[in-house]
């Protein structure tokens, strides 16, 4: 139905659960699914992923399936169902005391989900809750608990998410229900799993030890939302095989206006390590409750193409707004139209920045965009065993259209967040270089892929010692 390069993750939820709606999500222009779960049970989550293959089937289109843990986010503990109302000037108490958060008379006691919390807080420190929307300043620090004035007030209510802006709270980033969510999520072969609160690659080189503890190897994304994360930028993504700019959290660790700044950083350096790259967050957030998207979250949108994402990701506007697949419709518009304008000017296209990266299999790829640009290739063929070649080919944004051969449904899936790689198929082409383009070329006949006259260009194993470029009119 569209015809844009750039994917569309979509947060799957109450809004957006049943066949149905997934349905009408992927007609609408979603690649991925996302399951977020800070929320939901196993019996919810199993029922989606039973409802996406259902959709799969139907649309006869594969749906990537991305796990995302929690991970150690503080939030508050239980209030009163009406939740309490904070004002400018109040005070409270925040504790890791085991009650429920009350109200009497002016004293304001609110529990938070984490022990020992306190280490590392200073008087005059800062505390967001519920992403930032009520902010705090504490007054006295204590064993178990902080006294704090309201500098933004509004209605707090049960596990709110907290931050402490500037304070190094040390929580391990994987928690016992994150090992007991991803062993569920690896049961149901989800294609990647997404770590919260990265601060180092160390992160990702533990949670992959538990992920081939399992005797899997699913593809893990690294989620930058906490400054740490910003300072190991570089090694976080050269260990991980995604990264998601997850920039509401990051919004509240770092100052809000160094977010763009940063968002630039990770696109560019995730481009350059030919690591697909989400952007995530507030993207469409008008679009929960409105069914048209404000122009200043168009240009958001529009400008995330520009800098070259792999994905634009969709959260509550997907997840438990009330026009799921219109807001994943306005993106397939915004993406399909910025694509386009790009195709007009050369020098708005990466793929001359990007001759900077050495590697031999870099510039084999490099030399088959330019060959398919410089013929004026029909199509790029990649066959690939692992999918490296694929992402290295994409990462030069050629608007050649691609078409990927690979062996397994496995890598097959986990391309289905790459850019540009919309045309994928599975077959065994074998090992003998005479035989390889013959087959490849009989394949795309078979799927109507291609037809008499035009020109390919195919690029075989490039991550491999025997490398093979052809350039051939059928």
């Amino acid at each position: 139905m569209y015809l844009k390069r750039t994917k569309i993750v979509c947060t799957l939820g109450p809004s957006s659960d049943s066949v149905s709606e997934i349905l009408k999500l992927v007609q609408s222009g979603m690649n991925v699914a996302r399951l977020n779960f800070s929320h939901g049970s196993y019996d919810h989550h199993a029922k989606l992923i039973k409802n996406i293959h259902e959709v799969e089937k139907l649309t006869e289109k594969r749906i990537g399936i991305i796990q995302d843990l929690q991970g150690p986010k503080i939030r508050l503990g239980t209030l009163p169902q009406e939740g309490l109302t904070v004002k400018k000037t109040d005070t409270f108490i925040l504790t890791s005391q085991k009650i429920t958060g009350k109200q009497n008379n002016k004293t304001i006691i609110i529990p938070i989900q984490l022990k020992n919390f306190t280490k590392t807080l200073k008087k005059s420190g800062s505390v967001l809750i519920n992403d930032g929307l009520i902010e705090a300043k504490i007054l006295e620090v204590g064993k178990d608990k902080i006294k704090c004035r309201i500098i933004s007030g509004g209605l707090i209510k049960s596990h709110a998410g907290v931050s402490f802006p500037g304070s190094a709270i040390n929580i391990p980033p994987i928690t016992e229900k994150d090992k007991k969510d991803l062993k569920f999520g690896l049961q149901q072969n989800v294609d990647y799993v997404a770590l919260s609160f990265v601060k180092s690659a160390e992160d990702i080189k533990n949670l992959r030890k538990l992920i081939r503890k399992s005797s899997k190897d699913t593809k893990i994304i690294a989620k930058i939302e906490r400054h740490a994360a910003v300072i190991n930028l570089k090694e976080i993504i050269k260990e991980s095989d995604g990264i998601m700019v997850a920039r509401g959290d990051l919004g509240m660790d770092i100052p809000p206006e160094q977010v763009p700044i940063v968002q630039k950083r990770i696109i560019r350096l995730s481009n350059k390590f030919a690591k697909p790259v989400i952007t995530a967050t507030e993207v469409l957030l008008s679009m929960v409750v409105s069914p048209r998207a404000t122009r200043a979250e168009i240009s958001d949108a529009a400008n995330a193409v520009f800098d070259h994402t792999d994905a634009i990701m969709l959260s509550n506007e997907s997840a438990v707004g009330k026009f799921p697949s219109r807001a994943a419709r306005t993106l397939s518009k915004v993406s399909e139209t910025v694509e386009q304008e790009l195709q007009k000017y050369e020098e708005l296209l990466p793929i001359i920045q990007n001759k900077q990266i050495s590697g031999n299999e870099n510039l084999d790829c490099l030399n088959a965009c330019e060959l398919a640009m410089n013929t004026k290739a029909n199509f790029l063929v990649v066959y690939t065993s692992d999918g490296s070649s694929a992402r290295e080919i994409a990462k030069y944004r050629t608007y050649t259209p691609i078409i990927v051969i690979t062996e397994t449904e496995k890598t097959a899936r986990e391309l289905t967040l790459v850019w540009g790689l919309n045309k994928i198929f599975t077959s065994k082409i074998g090992k003998n270089e005479k035989e390889k383009i013959n087959k490849i070329v009989a394949l795309l006949k078979q799927k109507k892929e291609v037809k008499k006259g035009q020109k390919l260009v195919i690029i075989c194993s490039a991550s491999s010692k025997e490398k093979l470029i052809s350039n051939i009119t059928i």
